[in-house]
């Protein structure tokens, strides 16, 4: 087993006495998982890791990630470019996102674990936690210059930057945000699919919002709502906050006016009965997105991104989806590549970050290979000079879905980010759902709100 040396202080973010196991299928690790299951509850099972590699290998190079996203490219364009290097390679997949974080942190702590990340992928929810600790190598460390990555999205490129102004973690997609909508529920229950009438008598205000909500709600007799959980809607207020959770050098709990709006809207489509309340990525929703309206219940509208229409749209929207820009400007995930200080070959990892983030020929393949509105200027232009295409656009709107994305990338704004914003995000829509429900005045909802993100993190006041 190899070791590699981890010269680093772990910040205060860390888990004390985590149980997760993480990975291979050691008698240790299996003793690990079952004592985290028997903790976390049956209802709560910690998946085990898939681990793709050798990681006892002298030479083996570790990436994780919680899904397939990193290794789908490391497999493909990466390995017939670089073959020789992806012989290296052990891919750690912890089989979701929810317990990631957990078994990231154990793993750092762990120095000589074989599983010790040298290369990791980071999402923007918490990707400064990761940046503004002592985690990571400043990627000029890597061998990568500023000109190197010139052609990025800036928002991307400060969700990356540590608040020492340097550069930690860069990432290979951009994700701005827009609505999705079912072409033919459209004709329907709005009378057109036309994007620009869509956007102008429909979408371009909350207000024309929640009377397009009204009218396909009635019209439907409840079959069809605009949305299918008023959650939908969360992204798109949080984006547009001039204040994140907390404001920057400052440590009192925060919260903008957009998100003041957002519980307006919320109880509005909430006490109208204009969406089925499901949540993101559950079982309903998914449903509602593949319903008809007629035999079973359907929504007309999802928020999404780019990676939301390759990865996320059920078959019944292919040929069927139409792009709407919506109020305002947001944007919706996005991951990002960081080396760990005790990286065993810097080389190696500047090469993959350098592969997935800022070399043009690469974004292009991993774009061929996915569809990701990629993090770079010049491969969006290359992309876009040849034959795009999407098969869930609706022909006739003969809408290109680079050249609808492109206006929505330029300008987002990223600045209200936090590195406690997975956690806090779900606290709030914990306690918004009180509030809308009635179960809680605003102010008692806003209390317990801040009660129990200063539970959670005692360094920010709830007063």
């Amino acid at each position: 087993m190899r070791r590699k040396v981890l010269s680093v202080l772990l910040c205060t973010a860390m888990t004390a006495g985590m149980l997760t196991g993480c990975g291979g299928d050691s008698k240790d690790t299996k003793k690990a998982d079952k004592a985290t299951s028997e903790a976390t509850s049956e209802a709560t099972p910690i998946p085990t890791n898939a681990v793709a590699g050798d990681a006892d290998a002298e030479d083996a190079f570790v990436v994780w990630g919680w899904n397939e996203d990193i290794q789908k490219i490391l497999d493909g364009p990466f390995k017939e470019d670089n073959p020789d290097l992806y012989k290296r390679i052990v891919f750690v997949n912890t089989a979701g996102s929810d317990f990631y974080q957990t078994k990231l942190d154990e793993m750092l702590a762990d120095e000589s674990n074989s599983l010790y990340p040298d290369l990791m992928g980071l999402e923007v929810d918490y990707v400064l936690k990761y940046v503004n600790s002592d985690y990571l190598l400043d990627v000029a460390d890597l061998g990568i210059e500023k000109s190197d990555y010139a052609d990025q999205y800036s928002y991307n490129l400060d969700l990356g930057t540590d608040k020492d102004g340097k550069v930690k973690a860069l990432f290979w997609q951009a994700t701005p945000g827009c609505w999705q909508l079912k072409a033919d529920l459209c004709e329907k229950y709005l009378g057109t699919t036309d994007p620009e009438k869509l956007q102008k008598d429909y979408f371009s205000t909350w207000d024309k919002m929640i009377d397009a909500a009204k009218k396909v709600n009635d019209a439907s007799k409840g079959k069809v709502k605009l949305l299918s959980g008023y959650a939908d809607t969360f992204r798109v207020f949080s984006n547009a906050r001039e204040v994140g959770w907390y404001k920057s050098g400052e440590d009192k709990i925060t919260v903008d006016d957009q998100m003041k709006e957002y519980m307006k809207v919320a109880k509005t489509l909430y006490e109208g009965e204009l969406t089925y309340n499901t949540d993101q990525w559950g079982t309903d929703w998914y449903a509602n997105m593949e319903g008809d309206g007629v035999d079973t219940n359907a929504a007309l509208a999802y928020t999404g991104c780019p990676w939301f229409t390759y990865w996320c749209l059920k078959d019944s929207w292919k040929q069927n989806t139409i792009l709407v820009a919506g109020p305002q400007q947001f944007y919706w995930g996005g991951t990002g590549l960081a080396a760990t200080v005790g990286c065993s070959d810097k080389d190696l990892a500047g090469t993959i970050i350098k592969y997935f983030t800022c070399d043009k020929d690469s974004m292009v393949k991993i774009n061929a290979l996915n569809s990701d509105f990629v993090n770079n200027k010049k491969a969006i232009e290359e992309i876009m000079a040849g034959e795009v295409t999407c098969d869930y656009l609706y022909p006739d709107a003969k809408q290109n879905i680079l050249e609808f994305y492109l206006p929505l990338a330029d300008g987002i704004d990223a600045s209200t980010a936090t590195a406690e914003d997975q956690d806090i995000n779900s606290m709030w829509d914990t306690q918004v759902k009180e509030y809308i429900q009635g179960n809680k005045t605003e102010d008692e909802m806003m209390d317990a709100f801040k009660a129990s993100v200063h539970d959670k993190y005692n360094y920010l006041s709830a007063e």
